[in-house]
């Protein structure tokens, strides 16, 4: 009877923890956003870039509210988006009105990812109204600052040679990081992965999406150029976290003018 009891007991107490760690995982991890700052480079030249990614914004929620908190915080002098904004059924109106309040000095710039690509031409129509310029295999040159941005619109997007300037590149997705490096790209932003949202302690990431290559998040290097792999602010397909909480990443750069 005794026996019983006790395996009684620890079934009921597997359950409620199990119970515990789920609503941990869907309820509380996804909207514990961490904030995170990092100092790169030291050149004698510095600015603050905020990077966001994988907002996977469907209406108005605390992670909004908290990117912008974020970003009046840091005042940075630039504002980088790695793609995968949107949702299939998001609020257009609201969408456009978040992105238009992001603001900084040297620009509002983002490069697209998958979704993107599968939910259309509305996405860059808000991106445009809002005054975030989209860069799709494109480059500019920051107006104010010897830099020069390019943006890429896939993994399999060529890298161009560079314009003699420090490079900064935005990619959703982190495999771009071998053939940046072979450019001369100095510093990649990236996103895509989540940081596979469900992390195990000695295992690492249960899943990564496509192109996201032995990128799970944080730096990475090859050669001269370093990668920064975002965990994201959103989720995708299930609204779940654990051991890998969303994340908005503050960088202070240092660099010199290269030419």
């Amino acid at each position: 009877m005794t026996v019983r009891l006790s395996k009684r007991r620890v079934a009921a107490g597997v359950g409620a923890l199990g119970l515990l760690l789920g609503l941990y995982a869907f309820a509380i991890e996804p909207y514990w956003i961490d904030v995170t700052r990092h100092e790169v480079g030291t050149g004698s030249r510095e600015m603050v870039v905020l990077h966001v990614t994988d907002l996977h914004f469907s209406t108005p929620s605390s992670r909004e509210r908290k990117v912008l908190e974020v970003m009046a915080e840091a005042r940075p002098d630039l504002i980088v988006i790695t793609g995968d904004s949107i949702v299939p059924r998001y609020d257009q109106a609201a969408f456009t009105e978040f992105m238009g309040k992001l603001r900084a000095p040297l620009g509002v710039f983002a490069c697209p990812g998958n979704w993107e690509d599968w939910v259309g031409p509305s996405v860059y129509d808000c991106y445009r109204r809002a005054g975030v310029e989209l860069l799709a295999d494109k480059t500019v040159w920051l107006k104010g600052a010897p830099v020069e941005l390019v943006g890429f619109s896939s993994y399999q997007s060529t890298v161009p040679d560079g314009g003699g300037r420090y490079r900064i590149a935005l990619c959703h997705y982190p495999v771009i990081l071998p053939p940046a490096a072979k450019k001369g790209v100095d510093l990649v932003f990236a996103g895509h992965t989540h940081g596979g949202q469900v992390r195990l302690p000695f295992i690492g990431a249960l899943h990564t999406p496509f192109a996201s290559g032995p990128y799970e998040a944080g730096w990475y290097q090859e050669g001269s150029t370093r990668m920064y792999v975002s965990r994201g602010v959103g989720t995708s397909i299930l609204s779940i976290r654990f051991l890998c909480r969303p994340e908005i990443a503050v960088h202070r750069l240092r660099y010199d003018d290269k030419r």
